[in-house]
């Protein structure tokens, strides 16, 4: 039996729409959490620049407060959706703050399934002179448990 062009076309989108399932399901965009802790008694604000092959694809502007509690500090975090980035892209990492707070580092993207993303942790540390530092990890929940802690400020 030839089949009908009425039946060709559902059979047609039957198709598309098990397709477009099947992309729906799987989220193309690699997640980043970005998270600034600040335990210095000074506001700060600054800049992360992320490139990846010498192309910038972040550059987040950050400001934060100075924290009342220095054990605690205070977290500023933000979600960022990267695109279609394979794991194991190597990222360039710079935190900026100004007045010489400046970090570097490298980060490759690769957080395995069982974690939501991956992470850059920019710690603004309370010493003399106050230091930047750069934390790469992989993170399971956003807001995290500590920003929720320290007074988050979520963007």
């Amino acid at each position: 039996m030839v089949p009908t062009r009425r039946q060709f076309l559902l059979a047609g989108t039957g198709g598309l729409t098990a397709l477009a399932g099947c992309s729906a399901l799987s989220d193309p965009e690699q997640p980043l959490l970005l998270a600034v802790n600040n335990y210095s008694d000074s506001h700060h604000q600054g800049y992360v620049r992320i490139e990846a092959d010498g192309t910038e694809i972040v550059h987040q502007y950050v400001e934060v407060a100075a924290a009342t509690d220095p054990d605690a500090g205070v977290t500023v975090e933000t979600k960022i959706a990267l695109g279609e980035m394979p794991t194991n892209t190597s990222l360039d990492v710079t935190a900026s703050f100004g007045d010489g707070l400046k970090a570097t580092g490298q980060h490759t993207l690769d957080c395995s399934g069982e974690y939501t993303g991956d992470a850059i942790y920019v710690q603004i540390e309370n010493e003399t002179p106050v230091n930047v530092r750069l934390n790469l990890a992989c993170y399971d929940e956003f807001p995290s448990s500590e920003a929720v802690q320290s007074g988050l400020d979520q963007s």
